[in-house]
């Protein structure tokens, strides 16, 4: 295997300090690369770049201040390498201030002039070509001159539309490679989704790249990076280097969510460009990267229709991505057998460069656990008896078979007409024959997955290109409901499933007309508690099994304490485990974003001590500030709808739904912790003697209180499990790692193999999901050690810090419970909480 060129080393190390200066930001900061993007086109161009060069030529068709060509320029010089670089821009100001960048550089020139128009340094053949051009550039300006340059022998790939100007650049560059007879060279250039995407003249541009073997790889970036843009954007290689191009197969690669966030401004860490540049020259499969073959790319378009029970003809287009072709095979498992969806036009193929439907999509995680639970699936467009309406003035009475979905994110989906209160938009859709319950399908998308598959369809059926919204239109409707994937169980399944959601409904309403009847008739509390009560008896013994080790061990230690005193302390500590653990779980997801959390965390710091407290001496009021602070900044990030946002978060917490993220860092959760805060101090502040009446009070309000953190909580701790890891193999998409699955109240544990992106490190605690892309590495906080009695694991948690000591302590023992370790071991864990 080829080392890293020298010149890379260069790259790595490269100040990310603001490429101008503040005066004249607003004036250059649209025509300079920022630091992220000009680092990946060096890496782009770099990576495969052959050792043996002692001398290298760029060309650099939108040079704009300079700021990425003089990075490259730099690198290569910096491996002692002789380097000519050729640079043109329209715009004579950035021209000059490029000249200026450039100023000590031997052997450079820049030009003015429109490069589509044209080439000011015709002579030169160039080794390699960086392409950072305006992205969405109209260039019907142009269009006499393009015409003609193309009938000289220019733009022999094809002329795009003339709505961006993309495919013209980067025909540009690759006419401008040294031919591959004389070892041909790279061009590195990025580009928008819609470049990436679009058809018609655009994609019959890039299917003839495609075609001459000249597409080497496909990089998403994070979006943000640049300086005038939200856009994501994509870094893409070509080579005409013999040996190199035409394989039939390209790389692509997905850094979406390798980005931190400091000062509102995103750059891409150092482990992003190491990685990228490993994949590039290596081109080896990675946990975020792979190489798939050319028709991979194909997606095809086509649309369907079908005449519903009520004579309705419905229609919709429907994109397949993957090769995947649109025939009878697909239409059946899609819609159904004997579902009367046709294919009414010839699909069109189109060579789409987005590798995110590739590396995945939440239909195939839907779509197994509807069919783990022995279902079949549907898409809603093939059961609807008519178009989805949006509900525009109050409906009298619902017709049958008619349901109402909220479009927003947590509204409820019902069979009764929506009040005039209700926020948001409301679909309406009437569903045909009797394949699925009303009530049954009703209940099933008011649960998390349920949820999950309504957000997805939003998501999918939505367009616009900054702020992406699901239109009112007839066709994005339909495209909404054919994205809407919902389970087609067995008809008795889904009667005692609709009967078993209204009789739990019924109990809720129950219990809050006993709650009622307590205040009315005080002096049966006591019966109509204990009358309830032992339904949900063994219910709390059941979710600590659930839970990870180090908080049900601890709730375990309270369940099964002999004396009240005993379990009044034991539930106090346990609930001291539970806030110890849920602030360590968000402040390690929190920290995925290592600019963004710094900051977060210096606030927490700041606020700690306004309170006159701090994590040298944590106390349960600590916890739940870190708690507070993080949970509010992950909070604004999975609600802000920024796509990246939502992607780093998810990966943070190992690739874990929304719903279930959102159950984590809900502000319930916090509201319970601050309310156990002010519970303890008002107990504790009270000296004295407790009466064994009022600890048994006590210890029913703190179990109460469990069963209140259950509800909030739901199953998440059921999809998502710590684990002690252990060896790992590699595999071609990631590793396969044996890993002690630390859940329930009993030790020692299950080993279980998990399919993993990032290996984890061997004895360190994760949390983690089978097919995690990147499992979450808990902060030392909380530990497993060595038990000092008879059980393989005991829990430990962070307590305080004395001098150069850290003491943990465990709450599953008494005159064992504490041990010391190196301070100097937490100085990852204590980040930016601590000052210096």
């Amino acid at each position: 295997m080829r080392d890293a060129h020298l010149a890379v080393r260069y790259v790595f190390q490269s100040s990310k300090g603001s490429p101008y200066s503040g005066k004249d930001r607003s004036d250059l900061g649209e025509w300079t690369t920022s630091p992220s993007l000009a680092r990946a086109l060096a890496v782009g161009c770099l990576s495969r770049l052959d050792p043996s060069l002692s001398s290298v030529d760029i060309w650099d068709p939108a040079a704009g201040t300079g700021f990425a060509g003089s990075l490259l320029v730099e690198a290569l010089r910096s491996a002692g390498m002789r380097v000519r670089y050729r640079g043109q821009d329209i715009n004579e100001a950035v021209v000059s201030a490029s000249r200026h960048r450039f100023e000590d550089v031997p052997d450079v020139e820049l030009a003015v002039g429109n490069t589509l128009e044209h080439d000011e340094f015709e002579a030169f053949a160039a080794d390699l070509v960086i392409v950072d051009a305006p992205w969405g550039l109209h260039w019907a300006r142009s269009a006499q001159q393009v015409e003609s340059r193309r009938r000289e022998g220019a733009f022999g790939f094809g002329v795009p539309q003339s709505s961006d100007s993309t495919w013209l650049f980067i025909s540009l560059a690759l006419e401008k490679l040294r031919p591959a007879a004389e070892g041909g060279g790279r061009v590195a250039a990025l580009a928008s989704p819609s470049a990436l995407s679009a058809g018609g003249a655009s994609g019959a541009v890039r299917r003839r790249i495609l075609e001459a073997g000249l597409l080497e790889s496909v990089t998403r970036l994070p979006e943000g990076l640049a300086p005038n843009t939200s856009l994501p954007l994509y870094l893409l290689t070509f080579t005409n280097r013999s040996g190199e191009a035409g394989r039939g197969k390209a790389m692509i690669a997905d850094l979406q969510t390798q980005f931190t966030t400091e000062h509102r401004q995103r750059t891409m860490p150092d482990s992003a460009f190491r990685e990228l540049e490993s994949a590039l020259r290596t081109g080896k499969h990675g946990p975020r990267n792979r190489s798939i073959v050319l028709q991979k790319f194909i997606r095809r378009e086509a649309r369907l229709s079908r005449r519903s029970s009520e004579g309705h003809l419905l229609t919709w287009r429907l994109a397949t991505y993957g090769d995947t072709a649109v025939d009878a095979q697909l239409l059946e498992s899609r819609y159904g057998p004997g579902s009367d969806v046709s294919v009414d036009e010839e699909p069109r193929e189109i060579y789409d460069l987005d590798p995110s439907r590739i590396f995945g999509d939440d239909a195939r995680e839907l779509l197994k656990d509807i069919h783990d639970k022995g279902w079949s699936s549907r898409r809603l467009s093939g059961l609807i008896a008519a178009a989805p309406e949006k509900v525009m003035e109050p409906i009298q009475e619902a017709r049958e078979g008619q349901l109402f979905i909220p479009t927003t994110r947590d509204g409820k989906a019902s069979a009764e007409v929506p009040d005039s209160e209700t926020k948001g938009r409301v679909l309406s859709i009437r569903l045909a024959g009797d394949l699925v319950e009303p009530d049954f399908l009703t209940a099933w998308l008011n649960s998390e997955l349920g949820i999950s598959s309504r957000r997805r369809a939003i998501d999918a059926s939505s367009s616009g290109t900054h702020v992406k919204a699901l239109r009112s239109n007839t066709n994005s409707l339909m495209r909404w409901a054919d994205e809407l994937i919902v389970p087609v169980p067995g008809k008795a399944t889904q009667l005692a499933l609709a009967s078993a959601d209204e009789r739990l409904a019924s109990f809720q309403a129950e219990l809050s007309s006993q709650r009622e009847s307590v205040w009315e008739s005080p002096e049966n509390a006591g019966e109509v508690v204990s009358k309830i009560a032992n339904a949900f008896d063994d219910s709390l013994a059941a979710w600590f099994e659930q839970l990870p080790f180090p908080v049900a061990s601890a709730l375990w230690t309270a369940e099964t304490a002999t004396s009240l005193g005993d379990r009044l302390e034991a539930y106090l500590h346990a609930w001291e485990a539970l806030v110890i653990f849920h602030a360590t779980v968000l402040l390690s997801a929190g920290r995925s974003d290592p600019g963004s959390s710094a900051e977060v965390e210096a606030a927490i710091r700041r606020a700690l001590r306004d309170q006159h407290i701090g994590i040298e001496r944590a106390s349960f009021g600590t916890w739940v500030v870190i708690l507070e602070r993080t949970s509010k900044n992950l909070r604004r990030a999975l609600e802000s709808g920024d796509s990246d946002e939502v992607a780093r978060i998810r990966a943070a917490f190992g690739d874990l739904g929304e719903s279930a993220i959102e159950r984590l860092m809900s502000k319930g959760v916090v509201s319970k912790f601050k309310d156990l805060n002010v519970k303890r101090n008002r107990w504790r502040g009270h000296g004295g003697h407790t009466s064994e009446e009022e600890r048994r009070v006590r210890v029913d309000s703190l179990v109460s209180d469990l069963r209140e953190l259950r509800g909030l909580l739901g199953n998440v701790w059921a999809q998502l499990f710590l684990v002690r890891a252990g060896s790992a193999k590699r595999r071609h998409d990631g590793y396969v790692q044996a890993a002690e699955v630390a859940v329930g109240t009993r030790s020692p544990f299950v080993t279980k193999d998990f399919r993993v992106g990032d290996a984890m490190l061997d004895g360190e605690l994760y949390l983690v999901r089978d097919g995690s892309q990147a499992p979450l590495r808990l902060s030392q906080f909380v530990q497993l050690r060595a038990s000092p009695r008879n059980a393989q694991y005991t829990s430990y948690f962070y307590n305080r810090t004395e001098k150069a000591r850290v003491r943990m302590i465990s709450y599953q023992y008494g005159p064992e419970s504490e041990v010391e370790v190196d301070a100097e071991d937490f100085r990852d864990a204590f980040g930016a909480l601590t000052p210096g």
